[in-house]
């Protein structure tokens, strides 16, 4: 190959092209209070102190995909121990904050 059929060797183009520019990483918020409050259970179980079943919080027994979302974040609130299971209704439990729970 001749310099005419290729006017600009390969090296030059490499060289001529800037590097990539890198962000650096965003700081992830420190897990926390903030998690807490934004718990949906959790919002949910304030409005209704009597408590609440997931498909109640779901808003019915067909809506699976809001009972999916909503499961983990019910574990999650059960392992911090801000709800706790109180009984059943209609085959389903009944979780309750606790700071709604009082002396029976």
């Amino acid at each position: 190959m001749s310099e005419e059929e290729n006017p600009n060797p390969p090296s030059e183009q490499a060289a001529a092209k800037a590097p990539r520019r890198v962000l650096a990483p965003k700081p992830k918020p420190v897990a926390g209070t903030e998690k807490k409050e934004d718990n949906k259970v959790v919002k949910l179980l304030e409005k209704n102190p009597l408590g609440m079943t997931l498909p109640e919080m779901a808003g019915g027994t067909r809506q699976l995909k809001k009972i999916r979302t909503l499961r983990p974040q019910l574990a999650e609130a059960l392992n911090s121990g801000l709800v706790m299971p109180i009984s059943q209704r209609a085959g389903h439990t009944v979780y309750k904050l606790v700071k709604h729970m009082g002396p029976r």
